[in-house]
């Protein structure tokens, strides 16, 4: 019987551009030496900024041509980075470069990334990238360049302004009211992680390539507290994963939507969820369940004979619909454990353990025992009023003497 539980649901986005915080150059002592001020997008700590490439021992990597068409290289794909001993910035080069004292020379267009492995160009200007399914090992790369420089600056330094090349995903997460939401993981899937940079227009030369499955935002086994990954609040709450933020390929994935009414596609892009929702009060299972043994169906399984008594999870998704562009950062809010929405769309008819494993135990409403199937939503729309009955047992008066 195709049944629902309880809630969670629509999952809105929101952006915002990355400020900017701007640095002196106090480099060169050798007036005719190519120096750089360098600006970056300040973001939180798990991203990139000036304090980090800065700390960074290999400073970033620059790239030149000079002379009009066809552009000749000019300076090699060279490091650039900060001596804090001196408080200055300088060429990892044995030589600095020096600029040009001949009008033939100019122009001369500066490329700049980091980190300084992240890319080798050539004239072609263009660079291949590949997102990391595992969100510790995604990295926010940064991009500048200057162009058309036609004769040396006073000061000898010209302006690098570093981008961020990709889009910024966070999440959080809104609860039902008297109730605690587990969330064991959020994971964007089937997302486009292969994209090819072009430094001369700073922009993403073509749609994304070799859809992947990112792996989870955040896990039940993230370092303590232990409760980071349990939610209560009826405000909208950050979802602190375990490695920051996703650092994702800016990509248009509205006609990759899934449509909520067949199984998950490897064409459609979606948020998955595994959580599971209980009453704070009384611990009560809402969905999913926090003993494995409370399972209507654990007597004779494949669980109990593992010796599994862990809570079990729901894994739900919902449809991405979204158009990421390069420097943007994007939040999710999620509504989990409330009956006015969906609670996601149920995409695994199996509960799911503490590993983010499937068990052989169906999903089922923990009240009732109904068996719930894919891809129906959590929350039941349709559910009647209903009324829990209880009576009071009676209140014993001191005697009365009646004379």
């Amino acid at each position: 019987m195709k049944r629902a539980i309880l809630g969670l649901a629509s999952v809105a986005a929101i952006f915002a551009s990355c400020a900017k915080t701007e640095i002196s150059e106090v480099n060169v002592n050798n007036p005719n030496v190519i120096g750089f001020e360098a600006n970056t997008g300040k973001t939180r700590a798990t991203t990139n900024d000036l304090a980090v490439i800065q700390a960074n021992a290999s400073g970033f990597g620059v790239y030149a041509t000079n002379k009009t068409a066809p552009a000749v290289e000019f300076i090699a794909n060279e490091g650039y980075k900060y001596n804090a001993t001196k408080s200055a910035w300088e060429w990892d080069a044995a030589n600095p470069f020096l600029w040009p004292t001949q009008n033939a020379d100019y122009p001369i267009n500066f490329y700049a990334y980091y980190p300084k492995s992240s890319a080798t160009l050539s004239t072609a200007l263009t660079q291949s990238y590949s997102v990391a399914d595992a969100p510790a090992n995604q990295i926010d790369y940064l991009a500048a360049s200057k162009i058309g420089v036609v004769t040396r600056p006073t000061s000898s330094n010209i302006a690098l302004n570093f981008v961020h090349i990709l889009s910024k995903i966070d999440f959080k997460v809104i609860t039902g009211a008297a109730v605690t939401v587990e969330v064991q993981s959020i994971s964007a899937r089937n997302i486009g992680n292969n994209g090819t940079f072009d430094f001369a227009g700073m922009a993403w030369s073509a749609a994304p390539t070799a859809f992947g499955r990112t792996s989870s935002y955040m896990t039940a086994t993230n370092p303590a507290p232990a409760n980071i990954n349990k939610f209560a609040s009826t405000n909208a709450t950050a979802v602190r994963g375990s490695s920051g933020s996703l650092m994702l390929m800016p990509q248009n994935l509205t006609a990759r939507a899934w449509d909520k009414t067949v199984p998950v596609k490897a064409s459609q892009s979606i948020i998955e969820v595994v959580y599971r929702v209980y009453e704070t009060a009384s611990g009560k299972d809402v969905v999913g369940f926090s003993d494995a043994s409370n399972h209507p169906d654990y007597a004779g399984s494949q669980a109990e004979a593992a010796g599994y008594t862990g809570p079990l999870f729901v894994k739900v998704a919902f449809s991405l619909n979204s158009n990421w562009l390069m420097g943007k950062n994007y939040t999710y809010t999620i509504y989990l454990g409330d009956p006015g929405t969906s609670g996601g769309n149920l995409i695994d008819d199996k509960q799911v353990d503490t590993g983010g494993k499937d068990t052989d135990l169906p999903v089922v409403d923990p009240g009732t025992g109904t068996t719930v199937t894919p891809p129906g939503p959590i929350t039941d729309p349709n559910k009647p009023i209903g009324f829990i009955v209880t009576v009071d047992q009676w209140g014993n008066e001191p005697d009365i003497a009646i004379q």
